[in-house]
């Protein structure tokens, strides 16, 4: 059965879109690829983001079970969905496409990574199994893996990046419920208040107003953030807030780190 991603140069697409994360994930939420860009954009080595290896694996439970959500209502309605979150620090913007053929699709993407081996004579890049290749052990036999006569949607196509511009595609967008503040995990809950509200443009008297608070403990509070973050003047606080799109509303999120600690290599805290 012929599919609208046959007639797709996948190469050129990828050239053109430099720093585009692409990943295939399971409907039942297990990678059947990724590339380059979506492991750089996470944080993920190839060696914890193996073929076939589920989320859970490498991702704070709560993202993963926000991710599944999405993925579950991608595959149930059969339609595209954006999501805007907030990922190690970076604005981020991630689309989920319902796919079927997804053993067709992984083979554009081995024939795209050979095309460009043979380029950049790079040997030693590893090419994405299709869905043909042995699974790991939980999941050896199951059925769900071999596709769906019904042609329903047996896979999902991720398309990520990083500070993204608005765009007119009519997609249905959802706002993650968590945010990963990379190193901004550094602030305290109050500090992060401050460096938001300083960062939209709010004068010290004025936070302190706000808050209820003099502005000698505000602006201890801002010498304590250029302390932690480097950031010494008020137009530094500005363009750092800009640039990952924080606003007042994050504050009412959840923070975590997204990467399990096993899988980011280090061991870190959020302060409260």
């Amino acid at each position: 059965m012929s599919s609208p991603f046959s007639s797709i140069n996948w190469a050129d697409i990828f050239r053109m879109e430099v720093g585009l994360g692409v990943t295939i994930v399971t409907k039942d939420g297990r990678v059947a690829y990724s590339n380059e860009s979506a492991r750089s954009l996470f944080g993920v080595t190839p060696a914890k983001l193996g073929t076939y290896r589920h989320l859970s694996a490498v991702f704070h439970p709560e993202f993963v079970r926000e991710r599944m959500a999405w993925i579950e209502q991608v595959i149930e309605d059969g339609k595209p969905l954006r999501a805007r979150h907030i990922y190690n620090g970076h604005q981020m913007v991630s689309t989920f496409y319902p796919i079927s053929d997804g053993g067709e699709l992984l083979r554009s993407m081995d024939a795209t990574k050979q095309d460009d081996a043979s380029v950049n004579a790079n040997e030693n890049q590893p090419a994405p199994i299709d869905e043909s290749s042995p699974v790991d052990e939980s999941s050896a036999g199951d059925e769900s893996n071999s596709g769906d006569e019904s042609g329903g949607a047996q896979y999902v196509l991720i398309l990520s990046r990083r500070d993204p511009l608005d765009s007119t595609e009519d997609i249905e967008t959802v706002t993650s419920q968590y945010v990963d503040l990379g190193c901004l995990s550094a602030l305290s809950n109050r500090e992060l208040e401050i460096f938001i509200l300083l960062g939209h443009g709010k004068s010290v008297p004025e936070v302190a107003k706000m808050l209820h608070r003099s502005p000698r403990t505000v602006e201890r509070h801002k010498t304590e953030i250029g302390r932690k973050l480097g950031y010494s003047t008020l137009a530094e606080i500005a363009r750092a807030v800009g640039h990952l799109g924080l606003t007042y509303d994050h504050l009412q999120l959840e923070r975590f780190h997204a990467l399990a600690k096993d899988a980011k290599g280090v061991e870190d805290e959020t302060q409260e």
